[in-house]
């Protein structure tokens, strides 16, 4: 019973002049500068927390020790027989002052009215009410709130922190003390702090992109290099064994034509030539795909775009392969529309589709199917060329999607070598696809089969 699991792998085309070292290099440097921005921004966060805390903290003990000093005293004055409907004596009066540690204090009594009240402003004595009508302040707590101060005729908000103490007396009456501290330049301090961290942050994380943008390309010189230098020795290595191969070849078919000639019956001797003819067509065509893979990733693999029949083109590589059909009783079909013009690379196009056919019947059980469809279409206002090459083969585990288009990945080694190829074919039309700035990906379904999806714009 077939595994019913669906899914896509897609490998979309990059710019044309973009490379595996910069890709990897701005991937690198996206990840160091990331790491330092984040340390960066834990680091200022927890110094401003921390001067935040420290500095509220302080505002707070200073206004709580005047409010506990000052509570005292009217506790005392409550406990010898004060009254919450009448104001304290003088010498309850003479513990409050005004103060650059305390703005304006109010002593609101049974009903509301106020028994003892101060202010450095007396504009202030108004506002204060009206926060205390609507209980914005919480009592035996801390409360910052923004009042208008005046100078002159000019007003400004300013920021203040209250505190609120409950004063209780004989019977079920309480009166309510309320002392408040101008904190605006404290307020100021960290609206500017926090600019400045902020400030200092973005150019700390300028710094940081730039200094792991350097980093990363200090680390990528020595693979740079290694990597060109391997890449030049695959094409310098590929270009040179083609001449001895062709040698060997046409040596292997002499001596095949000669023994024919002769009428010698030497089976042994008609083995190995076959066998020998069959290995240097392999590696022939492996020197061939290894310097192709070569020249695209030193970017000359270029498309010659000129006029051609797709169908037709289609329709001679399909009569090609349908000998490789037939040894498997594997059906080739073809559906394209009439007179399809486009504008392409036909030997690059031809190419594709052999690589893609091969690897559809290669992949496909005896007696199954390959379709191969060509479309005409248009996705937003561009003209486009779809190739899909549909088999009725193993599929493709789920596993092994992402990696389809690697160069000699193999998903069954055992069965690859049984149907021949090193696993290069895929690679080769994902390069082919990618220098025509298309797009190329596999919808494979395990065991009922696998289907290549090529779009290519025109």
């Amino acid at each position: 019973m077939g595994i019913e699991l669906k899914l896509k792998w897609g490998i979309r085309r990059p710019a044309a002049n973009v490379d595996l070292f910069a890709m990897t290099r701005n991937k690198l440097t996206l990840q160091y500068s990331g790491m330092l921005i984040l340390f960066l921004s834990l680091f200022i966060i927890a110094v401003y927390a921390l001067l935040y805390g420290v500095i509220w903290s302080e505002q707070r003990s200073a206004l709580g020790a005047i409010a506990d000093s000052e509570f005292q005293a009217l506790k005392q004055w409550s406990e010898q027989g004060g009254d919450s409907t009448r104001p304290p004596p003088r010498e309850v009066e003479d513990a409050f002052s005004i103060s650059n540690d305390q703005s304006f204090y109010y002593l609101i009594g049974d009903g509301g009215h106020v028994q003892l009240g101060g202010e450095i402003q007396s504009q202030l004595r108004e506002q204060a009410m009206q926060a205390i009508s609507q209980g914005q302040f919480v009592r035996d707590d801390y409360t910052r709130i923004s009042l208008q101060t005046f100078s002159g005729a000019s007003a400004r908000d300013a920021q203040f922190l209250v505190t609120a103490r409950e004063l209780a007396f004989n019977g079920d009456r309480s009166s309510v003390l309320y002392i408040g501290k101008e904190v605006t330049f404290q307020y100021n301090l960290f609206r500017w702090l926090l600019i400045l961290l902020v400030g200092m942050a973005l150019l700390f994380f300028l710094l940081a992109v730039w200094f792991s943008y350097w980093m990363s390309r200090k680390a990528m010189v020595p693979i740079a290099r290694s990597y060109a230098r391997q890449k030049e020795f695959a094409a310098d290595a590929s270009h040179e064994l083609r001449t001895p191969l062709s040698v060997l070849l046409t040596s292997i078919e002499a001596l095949q034509l000669e023994l024919e000639e002769s009428a010698a019956d030497i089976p042994l001797a008609h083995n190995l030539l076959s066998g020998m003819k069959q290995e240097v067509r392999s590696i022939t065509n492996l020197t061939g795909d290894l310097l192709q893979l070569a020249r695209s990733d030193s970017g000359e693999l270029e498309l010659n775009r000129s006029p051609f029949h797709a169908g037709l083109a289609a329709e001679n590589v399909v009569d090609r392969l349908r000998p490789l059909g037939d040894n498997k009783r594997i059906a080739i079909e073809l559906d394209a529309p009439a007179d399809f013009i486009v504008e392409w690379d036909e030997e690059k196009f031809a190419q594709l589709l052999i690589l893609l056919v091969d690897n559809a019947v290669k992949y496909s059980s005896e007696n199954g199917v390959v379709q191969v469809r060509l479309a005409d279409r248009t996705v937003k206002g561009e003209r486009m060329m779809t190739v899909e090459v549909k088999d009725s083969g193993i599929g493709i585990a789920p596993e092994a999607l992402p990696r389809i288009f690697d160069r000699f990945y193999r998903q069954d080694q055992s069965r690859t070598r049984q149907s021949g190829g090193h696993g290069l074919g895929l690679s080769i039309a994902h390069n082919i696809v990618k220098a025509g700035r298309g797009t190329i990906h596999a919808d494979s379904v395990v065991g009922k089969g696998t289907t290549f999806t090529v779009r290519l714009p025109l």
